[in-house]
């Protein structure tokens, strides 16, 4: 199923396919505010060598007058009409599979209060009660006017669709924390990102690192506390930590991590290969990314790694008898 990127704005979740997402990152801490800009633009920031226009989504829904950049805000980017712009979301939720027999069509009387413009594509609603999802065109989000102000702001150097022509080779990475330290999947095997599951069967005579397993929309999913894999400490207490869905050829699994801060766009040149790691971690970090002019340094995970053949073929196992684990 294709995947969508969730986010909160004003206290609503709506997404994006994740196939129109280039990134989603932190608000920059330097924004120019545009002189006779659009009321909704918020700013322009550094980006990737260009100008970022940035643009307040809760104004551009209609649900906010209050139009202030805070902090902890997300700013989720994506291509317009040839222009890449920024806008900026409450918080990123969730990753999720946008299951076909979920979607519904947006009801008549929702689209007649939006005055025809096809802002949201769909509604998705989540398995188990988890309440519903709403898909937004990017096209729809933007008037006419702004659509041209738009490409004024593309001629001034605005990072258009071309403007990231110095990643040859461009790779997108989810990156999710554990404890102080930043690791990065490459996106393409994230299946899902979602709250990490409060029940989850413990699998006899396992690693300790291995949780156990949960029924995931009907499927047993191992599940692995990474803080465990890397003998890091136990997590602070009532932290609201996050599974990562992760899928290869080799295997499905799950990863509590700490939290998940963005996806990440960045060219091969910025790839080092890993330096020499003791234990778990000179097995399952097989790169580093370089930022920041080497200001931060983010450990990318093999995913075909995750779990060993013995550990795969005991859940296996696990699997092949007939458990039932809680559901998720």
């Amino acid at each position: 199923a294709p995947r969508l990127v969730v986010f909160d704005v004003a206290g609503q979740a709506y997404a994006l396919a994740l196939g129109v997402v280039r990134e989603v990152m932190a608000v920059p801490s330097q924004i120019a505010v545009a002189p006779r800009s659009e009321a909704l633009v918020l700013g322009v920031a550094d980006y990737r060598g260009g100008l970022l226009p940035l643009f307040s989504l809760r104004g551009l829904l209609g649900l906010s007058t209050d139009l202030q950049v805070e902090l902890g805000q997300k700013v989720v980017v994506t291509a317009i009409g040839g222009v890449v712009v920024g806008l900026v979301v409450d918080r990123m939720r969730a990753i999720v599979p946008a299951e076909p027999s979920l979607l519904e069509p947006v009801p008549p009387v929702l689209a007649a209060r939006t005055g025809g413009e096809a802002r949201i594509s769909a509604i998705l609603r989540r398995e188990g009660g988890g309440g519903l999802i709403s898909v937004l065109s990017p096209e729809g989000l933007f008037r006419e006017e702004i659509m041209q102000r738009l490409g004024h702001f593309s001629e001034q150097g605005v990072a258009g669709e071309d403007g990231q022509g110095a990643l040859s080779a461009t790779l997108s990475f989810l990156v999710f924390r554990l404890g102080e330290d930043e690791f990065a999947l490459p996106i393409e095997v994230v299946e899902e990102v979602c709250a990490a599951p409060a029940q989850i069967t413990r699998v006899p005579k396992t690693p300790s690192f291995l949780e156990g397993v949960i029924n995931l929309r009907g499927e047993v999913l191992p599940v692995v506390d990474q803080r465990r894999r890397f003998d890091m400490g136990p997590a602070p207490e009532g932290a609201q930590r996050r599974l990562v869905v992760v899928s290869t050829d080799k295997h499905r699994a799950g990863l509590i991590v700490d939290s998940v801060s963005e996806v990440l766009r960045s060219s091969a040149s910025q790839l080092d290969a890993a330096p020499d790691l003791t234990g778990q971690a000179g097995r399952l970090v097989n790169a580093v990314l370089n930022l920041d002019g080497g200001s931060r340094i983010l450990l990318v995970l093999d995913p075909a790694e995750l779990l060993t053949p013995a550990e795969a073929r005991l859940l296996e196992g696990f699997e092949t008898e007939g458990a039932r684990p809680p559901g998720d």
